[in-house]
């Protein structure tokens, strides 16, 4: 190894070094034997050698003994030894040297083994690649602009860098989750409470304190892992294969084995692989909302040099792993990949950082530490008063720390992020998949729904239904033309109708393959594909046709430009074909094509297209026009053209479309449709839908943004069903419109021009099954099935999740509340205490932990999308939740505390206590049903759909307490005396006053919740 210095940059050249990885057996094509004493007691470098040989050789397996030194390769063929051995070198050299350096002959470090550096041995290039010229770039990487990389040479960097993926971080160790639950306030006081026992005799006190408090830590730490592996698992995806040139031949490859120099071939859709540098760029526009944030996309150019320092969101000449193209086409030259690339620089900036917290696991955050405070002036008042009272201090200290320990549900954040994962994995079974935590909480919270058409309300095949030519209108589903005495097309029509769907085929990226069982596939969007049909079924041979007719230019849609044009070479001419909104390509239109032949275009020819679009469009036809220029004038000037026709294509509406825009009106839910079509399409399928909830379906037409101000767009957003003829700039401005209005949007999409306003949306809904890349990458959540119903029950579940989280904070809460009311009554009072510390403990066992996280796994209610959504930026407790929280508490801790009065009168203190004891256990446990529902009355949470996870809690608390009363040795531990049939009626009166005391006092002072009026309901199997 040697370096050299140019330009101020240190470049690094690999040389042979003297190996200390010796071949000990080559016996076998399928084994090779290696041994290398560095490995010896070194188990780490073993796992790290055989990853490194697995990843950069799929399909061998490494055995590595860190005893002996022993490197056994296996595979179906292993590759030459000195090569494998020279790799083995490599990795050992990188892993050994100081902060992951190797070092060299001379005793220089040595970039780590898998660190993308150029062929020339650099670490980077000596500049950065924006600001070289492209012909110095390719010298330094040795690339080939044209034929790209040949198989050898892309084999052997794959080897030499290290795979194109990104490093994942570590997820947090299951003893640092469970040292996590150790250092919360309520443990803290626990501890000190432990530590008063210990130090005053009570050595079964502290011994059974702290068996409590490693018993929440590992139920904790359980639950938390759960669902920290639910969320790890949310944005994982199958990533697509990329197309490339090597050697001269385009080839879809995995963009995990791309290296720096291949070449990039970008089309509208690619999700870009690697970090690049731009070679070609034809109208290429890129939407950079991973890296940059920002939703619209940007114009790339190619021939452009940059200044070094020039901020990322302004390097045209490149293209960055993680973007996705949603326009034009280019060629790129890959100049970084791996952690190299501009994402993988964040993702290592973050390391193991765990995601922030959502929303709701802040509120109740605050929600934990307004608690503490709280219940630290009544924990002081309760030792204040007992001084004063003469109580030992030691007691009522410990009294006092085991009431503030009783009185904290502990872990309120960890609570949520459990119940949203509970959440995420019920969706994941409907085939719903949610991306992040958040989303789940943000589905409960939605006010408006943007619906794509095609795609979303419309399925995605499609078929040629009619063509308006030559003056007729064909109905292609019978090959007979409307309105005509026998219906059948002469021969003059066919060759327009011919010469029409040639022109389209011209101006199409679709493509036909064959596999070898002979079955025809259509390579392309929906609306290509079925005008890719109807000229099979005409018998044009597209492949024929394309190739006598190559295309020499295509321009594609963009901004602002609604038509697609393909200039080509027909013999010795050139002919331009040209595609898209009728009323563009017929403006630029000078001729018509009839059936006797080509003439002018006249103004009724003009008015007679108008009309026949309007009817195609008010039959909900997606409609296009084509025209033709046959050589003559610039052959890029897309006019004086000759009108050939419209295609009228047709999009079925999905199944149960309409009872699914109802459940939205009745969920609360404003549906509005943005969609590219034209209005009239767009209002046929939106009076078909039902999506207008006030009588007529109100249209807003695109063209009309033009110019408009922001605020006034905002005011506008707030009353069309319908906004038609919208470009993917007009539809984020859309979605920023209706956000205006303090409103959470949900939009759904699933093509590449869908992908900034779902970026933008507050939760994006991506149609998995025929969706683009583009569109999965950047939605909150797939669809897999593409199934519209699915949205709905999205929303349903992503109510049902927060609805929980209340009912958890609410039960919580009031029980802690009630355990509070009977300590500080009895203080107050100035009789003895009702409950011991270590019943304390014992209550905050049964009742905190099982009970809470059974209630976040209820199903939906069955109202749940039949009241408005709950508003963002309120509380999740609101003044009447608290007030109804502490009713219940005072409630159920004053029977509590009158059961004891009562029964100590009759059988002393510890019996009062004992029947307390169960009897407040009991009405907690049973409070847990009057949380499962919001609605109110006698029978409330009684009726609602099953829930094992909660019958097996309650019976399991149930057994525990049974247990802990009869067996002598929890009895004492507990302080508990025999009960008898006596006092288990005790404890039964307590418990059934507290619930129906609570019961009629809802039915009197709680509200009804409130319901939304729509048109439809909702409901399905839980």
């Amino acid at each position: 190894m040697r370096r050299r210095s140019g330009r101020g940059a240190t470049v690094w050249l690999m040389e042979s070094a003297l190996s200390a990885a010796t071949v000990i057996c080559t016996a076998l094509p399928s084994r090779l034997r290696l041994r290398d004493n560095r490995v010896r007691h070194r188990p780490d470098l073993g796992r790290t050698l055989g990853k490194r040989i697995g990843d950069a050789f799929p399909g061998l397996s490494v055995d590595v003994s860190d005893l002996t030194g022993s490197i056994l390769i296996r595979g179906v063929e292993v590759p030459d030894a000195d090569h494998l051995r020279n790799f083995v070198e490599r990795v050992l050299d990188g892993a050994l040297a100081p902060e992951g350096h190797g070092r060299s002959e001379t005793g220089e470090p040595e970039p780590p083994i898998g660190h993308p550096h150029w062929p020339d041995g650099s670490d980077t290039p000596a500049a950065a690649p924006h600001a070289e010229t492209l012909d110095r770039l390719v010298e330094e990487i040795g690339g080939d602009t044209v034929r790209g990389l040949d198989a050898d040479d892309a084999a052997e960097r794959i080897v030499r860098f290290g795979l194109n993926t990104l490093p994942k971080a570590e997820a947090r160790s299951s003893a640092a989750i469970f040292a996590g639950q150790l250092t919360s306030l309520p443990v803290a006081l626990l501890g000190a409470s432990a530590a008063l026992s210990f130090f005053t005799g009570g050595l079964a006190d502290a011994a059974v304190i702290l068996g409590v408090v490693l018993l929440n830590a590992g139920i904790g730490t359980v639950t938390e892992r759960q669902a920290e592996r639910t969320i790890a698992g949310l944005a994982n995806y199958e990533p697509r294969n990329v197309r490339v040139v090597r050697g001269g031949a385009v080839m879809e490859i995995d963009p995990a084995h791309l290296a720096p120099g291949d070449l990039l071939l970008l089309e509208p859709g690619t999700l870009v692989p690697a970090d690049a540098r731009l070679v070609i760029a034809e109208a290429l526009t890129v939407n950079e909302s991973a890296l940059t944030g920002e939703a619209m996309p940007v114009h790339k150019e190619a021939g452009v040099v940059l200044a070094p320092d020039i901020v990322l969101a302004d390097r045209a000449n490149m293209v960055f792993r993680g973007t996705a193209v949603t326009g034009g086409s280019g060629v790129a030259l890959v100049v970084s990949t791996g952690s190299s690339t501009e994402i993988g620089r964040i993702q290592s900036l973050l390391g193991s950082l765990q995601p922030p917290p959502t929303p709701i696991e802040r509120q109740l955050g605050e929600v934990e530490k307004e608690l503490v405070v709280v219940n630290a002036l009544i924990s002081a008042a309760v030792f204040g008063i007992g001084l004063m009272r003469g109580h030992p201090l030691i007691s009522i200290l410990r009294s006092a720390i085991s009431l503030a320990v009783a009185a904290i549900p502990e872990g309120l954040p960890a609570v949520a992020a459990t119940t949203l994962a509970f959440g995420i994995n019920d969706m994941r079974k409907r085939q719903i998949f949610v991306r992040k935590l958040d989303a789940v909480e943000t589905l409960g919270a939605v006010e408006v729904i943007g619906l794509d058409k095609t795609g979303t309300l419309t399925g995605a095949t499609m078929s040629l239904a009619e063509v308006h030519a030559a003056g007729s209108l064909i109905d292609m589903d019978c090959g007979r033309i409307a309105g005509s005495n026998d219906g059948t097309i002469a021969e003059d029509r066919q060759d327009v109708l011919r010469q029409l769907l040639e022109t389209a085929m011209l101006v199409s990226e679709a493509t036909v393959e064959t596999d070898a069982d002979g079955v025809r596939r259509i390579v392309g969007s929906a609306t290509e594909s079925a005008l890719v049909e109807a000229a099979l079924a005409h018998g044009i041979d597209l492949a024929g046709l394309k190739e006598a007719q190559p295309v020499v230019e295509l321009a594609a849609r963009a901004d602002g430009r609604k038509r697609m044009s393909a200039l080509c070479r027909s013999e010795d001419r050139l002919l331009l074909a040209v595609k898209g909104d009728p009323a563009e390509v017929l403006a630029r239109s000078a001729h018509i094509r009839t059936a006797t032949g080509t003439r002018p275009l006249t103004r009724e020819d003009r008015d007679a297209v108008l009309a026949a679009n309007e009817g195609m469009a008010g039959r909900a036809l997606r409609v296009l026009g084509v025209a033709s220029r046959d050589g003559g004038g610039d052959p890029r000037d897309e006019a004086d053209l000759t009108w050939l026709g419209l295609v009228g294509i047709a999009n079925p509406l999905r199944p149960n479309v309409r009872p699914v825009i109802g459940a939205m009106h009745g969920a609360g839910i404003r549906t509005v449709m943005i969609t590219g079509d034209q209005s009239a399409t767009a209002f046929a399928i939106a009076r078909e839908v039902g999506l207008a909830t006030g009588g007529d379906v109100r249209v807003f037409e695109a063209g009309r943004l033009a110019g408009m101000k922001p605020e006034v767009l905002a005011a506008v957003a707030g009353s069309p069903d319908v906004f038609a003829r919208v470009s993917p700039t007009e539809k984020l401005g859309i979605v920023r419109a209706l956000q205006s209005h303090g409103s959470v949007v949900a939009m759904t999409g699933d093509g590449i021009n869908d992908g900034p306003a779902l970026k933008a949306a507050n939760i994006g809904i991506a149609m998995g099954a025929d969706g683009t890349d583009v569109a999965r990458e950047v939605a909150d959540i797939v669809l897999a099935t593409d199934d519209l119903e699915g949205i709905v029950e999205a929303i349903r579940l992503g109510r049902a999740s927060y609805d929980n989280i209340r009912k958890v904070l609410r039960f919580l809460v009031s029980t802690n509340a009630s355990e509070t009311v009977v300590m500080l009554g009895a203080t107050a009072l100035g009789i003895a205490e009702p409950l011991s510390p270590m019943q304390l403990l014992m209550l905050n066992l049964l009742t905190d932990v099982f009970p809470a996280l059974a209630l976040g796994l209820e199903p939906p209610e069955e109202n749940v999308l039949r009241r408005p959504p709950h508003d963002p930026k309120a509380s999740i407790l609101d003044v009447s939740d608290f007030r109804k929280i502490v009713r219940e508490g005072l409630v159920i801790g004053g029977v509590a505390l009158a059961g004891f009065l009562a029964n100590g009168q009759a059988g002393g203190v510890r019996r009062g206590g004992t029947i307390a004891f169960h009897g407040l256990t009991l009405a907690q446990l049973l409070h847990a049903f009057s949380c499962r529902q919001t609605s109110t009355g006698l029978t409330a949470g009684w009726g609602a759909p099953a829930n094992p996870a909660l019958y097996a809690a309650l019976a399991g608390c149930l057994g525990i307490q049974a247990g802990a009363q009869m067996l002598p040795a929890t009895r004492r531990l507990l302080g508990l005396t025999p009960l008898g049939a006596s006092g288990l009626a005790g404890a039964l009166a307590i418990a059934a006053a507290a619930t129906v005391g609570n019961r009629l006092l809802a039915t009197i002072f709680d509200e009804p919740g409130p319901q939304a009026e729509g048109e439809g309901t909702w409901s399905t199997a839980t």
